[in-house]
This record gives C-alpha cells, structure tokens and sequence, in this order.
C-alpha cells in the first residue's frame, strides 16, 4: 500500500518556490493593456475578413496592397 508521505521541503526549494510566486504575480500586472473600443473593433474587423477570405479560400493575409494598407498589417 502506497500511503502519501512528503518530504520536508529544503530551504532551497522555499525561496525557489517563493520566487516563481512572485514572477508569476508581476507577470500577470504588467502584461496587462488598456484596449480602446475603437482598437477593439478594428480588431474584429479584421477576425472576421480572415473568417471570411480562409472560407473562401483566399491567402490570408492579403496580397492586394489596398486590403493590406487598410488592415495595416505590415
């Protein structure tokens, strides 16, 4: 029978843990951005012809250079 006996956790393995703690709570505060609702709705805009082209068929992204001056993808 397998009973669930742990170990004590060496100093070393604390302040490692601790240290990925707090990497993991900066990383979550500052990769945070401000989304407009205008960036937002380019955003879709632009889900949503890639929707529309790849169910066509069509290369994605555009090759045309208005469609891509439009979407400003370069």
């Amino acid at each position: 029978m397998s009973e669930d006996v742990r170990k004590p956790k060496s100093k070393a393995q604390k302040q490692v843990r601790k240290y990925l703690a707090y990497i993991g709570s900066i990383g979550g505060s500052t990769s945070r951005r401000e989304l407009t609702k205008s960036h937002a709705r380019q955003m879709v805009t632009i889900r949503e012809m890639k929707r529309a082209a790849l169910r066509q068929g069509k290369p994605w992204p555009p090759c045309d250079a208005k469609t891509l001056r439009l979407l400003k993808l370069k």
